[in-house]
């Protein structure tokens, strides 16, 4: 008995030593990460002169700021990013991005090879934020890997490879290593700029669909009048959410020129096509665009309905329609939707 009360006292204290080991290690690592801390704050309020020199002056070279020790590149990293959250510009972009190709390089290549997955996270941000192009080659290769990323990870890498690069995105985005979201594809396409847009809607008809359903609304988005016959081919799609995204960025193109391609969705049984060819009408020329939203003014879905009355009141001679509709029609819901329009202002 004495013997099993010893053992288990002697484990005890070897517990205990052990957990007191790992607090003192705890601490100590603690300790000197506010050490450090404190060293890159001191760092930058010592050189912040000569910062604000180079970035926003001419006055001081890239030898005068060149890091001496791994903490000084710390330093510089944290800097940059307190410098691109407060003042960030397209000028202070390329000297931050000319300073850090001669002499931070290899310690964003370290980042990336971490087997912290928090920390290439982390690296991957900076080199979208900073714009360092001079990583494009390394964040390629490391997408090339067969090492298994994870989808953080590999949407990053897609934004800055089409942010970096004119048409290797094209690759990646037709055929991702993992399955992508809508959100995914609308937060890549929200980073590309038209001339990508048109290269990545030459392939449509092989790009996922999800893909293509985020293209259309992209197009809408941003304007990009020179594929509105892009958003008419999809209108013949047999998937109703493209035909629905089509008319939608249509009616935000602010375009009613084939109104023949338009008006048979004024029949469709499905309301969300009738709610946007009310949108697209608003458009049209009053004569041709009256027929079409007194028939839809009289839609048993209220939203169609509504709209119907808001494009008629934005038309020449609107409000004079919509009084029309009031004192001629039979129909009680245009009535009412029409007298509830007819006094608002828009």
């Amino acid at each position: 008995m004495d013997k099993i009360l010893i053992s288990l006292l002697l484990v005890i204290v070897v517990l205990l030593i052990i957990l007191f080991a790992l607090f003192f290690l705890l601490v100590f690592y603690r300790m000197q990460e506010v050490k450090k801390k404190e060293k890159v704050i001191k760092y930058i309020e010592d050189r912040q002169v000569d910062w604000y020199e180079y970035l926003l002056e001419e006055d001081m070279s890239l030898e005068g700021l060149k890091p001496h020790g791994n903490l000084e590149l710390e330093a510089i990293d944290e800097l940059f990013f307190r410098v691109n959250y407060h003042i960030s510009s397209d000028e202070i972009k390329e000297k931050v991005n000319a300073f850090a190709a001669v002499y931070m390089s290899d310690y964003y290549k370290g980042k990336l090879a971490s087997r912290s997955r928090e920390l290439r996270i982390n690296t991957l941000n900076k080199i979208s934020l900073f714009h360092l192009r001079f990583m494009l080659d390394p964040v390629s290769a490391l997408l090339e890997k067969k090492k298994k990323h994870s989808k953080t990870e590999l949407i990053l890498m897609y934004e800055i490879i089409g942010k970096f690069s004119r048409t290797d995105f094209v690759a990646h985005f037709i055929a991702p290593k993992v399955p992508l979201g809508e959100f995914d594809y609308k937060k890549l396409l929200m980073g590309l700029d038209e001339e990508q847009i048109n290269l990545l809607a030459e392939d449509f008809d092989v790009l996922p669909e999800l893909l293509q359903l985020t293209m259309i609304e992209i197009i809408g988005v941003h304007h990009y009048l020179d594929w509105l016959p892009l958003l008419h081919k999809c209108l013949d799609s047999s998937d109703q959410e493209m035909r629905i995204r089509a008319l939608k960025s249509i009616a935000e193109l602010e375009v009613a020129d084939s109104l023949e391609l338009y008006e048979p969705f004024s029949h469709s049984t499905i309301w969300e096509e009738r709610l946007m060819t009310a949108k697209i009408f608003r458009f049209a020329p009053t004569d041709e665009a009256l027929p079409i939203l007194k028939h839809l003014i009289k839609d048993p879905t209220y939203q169609v309905r509504a709209q119907a009355a808001k494009s008629i009141k934005s038309l020449k001679n609107g409000h004079q329609a919509l009084y029309s509709v009031i004192t001629m029609s039979s129909d009680e819901f245009a009535v009412d939707v029409a007298e509830e329009m007819f006094g608002k202002e828009y």
